[in-house]
């Protein structure tokens, strides 16, 4: 049995967390976490049937969970998110930067769509970072909390996966959870991110292994666990992050991958879309 003295420090009642791209995949699983830990919660995405969705769930766990849509990459509307947390909890203690999306596209970097370049960077890390200051502001005004950026393996290491600017994107966000790290230190503010390698039953992707066949078998035999994440897997670690466990710990980027990292992905299989016919892509489909 766990130590009560143990089992305090990951005890997150009577705080207050906000988790983007609440609406699928992995925000489900970091709502879910964190609503098991105790903690209540603001959810934010664009689907609002999806929030809703969401927030009953974590409601079984006898936590608040209040919905707010947003559009992240609307300045405006990021920062009346955060004016509205406050406005309904008084407080916010916790931010999981979790939106995000990648393209899917396939096509080697010069082929790529310079407006789904955008798109990706805006999301995965313009919004992010703007979050990051905004929660900031929040978190000095009433003597600290805590920011949980979510990474990716990509952030770290390039890949045969043709998006780019998804990888830019990540390795941005490893780079602004260090320097905020450092920023806030000494504010009582950690700021430490989740970065994920592949995992089963999300959104995102379940369309990438949709768009290009193959790619599963792939992500799995170059994970040396043999297999993909599953969301479960991840409540633990924001919880973790989001709790007294880790009051020593800020800058740092915990990957969640299956072993993934230690070896960089070692290429165990060629990629299909560079072995098998039909699948080399070099120019956009007409």
């Amino acid at each position: 049995m766990l130590h009560p003295s143990l089992a305090a420090k990951f005890d997150l009642s009577g705080k207050v967390a906000l988790v983007t791209g609440a609406s699928s995949g992995l925000g489900v699983a970091f709502a879910r976490g964190l609503a098991k830990a105790g903690a209540d919660l603001a959810l934010t995405a664009r689907r609002l049937d999806r929030l809703e969705q969401t927030a009953a769930e974590v409601r079984t766990f006898g936590v608040r969970a209040e919905v707010i849509p947003a559009d992240l990459t609307d300045e405006l509307q990021l920062e009346r998110l955060f004016e509205e947390v406050v406005r309904r909890y008084g407080r916010l203690d916790v931010l999981v930067n979790n939106a995000g999306f990648t393209d899917r596209s396939g096509l080697r970097h010069d082929l790529a769509s310079p407006k789904r370049i955008r798109a990706v960077i805006e999301l995965d890390l313009i919004a992010v970072a703007q979050a990051c200051r905004l929660a900031a502001q929040q978190m000095l005004r009433q003597g600290g909390g805590v920011i949980i950026n979510v990474s990716s393996i990509l952030g770290r290491v390039g890949s045969e996966f043709r998006a780019a600017s998804y990888h830019a994107a990540k390795g941005g966000v490893d780079a602004l959870t260090r320097v905020l790290a450092l920023e806030y230190a000494r504010e009582n503010i950690r700021v430490n991110a989740i970065a994920p390698s592949y995992f089963e039953g999300t959104e995102m992707m379940d369309r990438v292994f949709e768009a290009t066949p193959g790619t599963k078998v792939q992500a799995e035999t170059r994970t040396p666990m043999g297999r993909l994440g599953r969301p479960e897997e991840l409540e633990a670690a924001v919880v973790f992050l989001a709790s007294d466990a880790s009051s020593f710990v800020t800058g740092h980027i915990l990957y969640v991958d299956g072993g993934w990292t230690a070896g960089g992905g070692y290429h165990q299989l060629p990629p299909p879309w560079e072995t098998e016919p039909g699948h080399q892509r070099t120019e956009p489909p007409a």
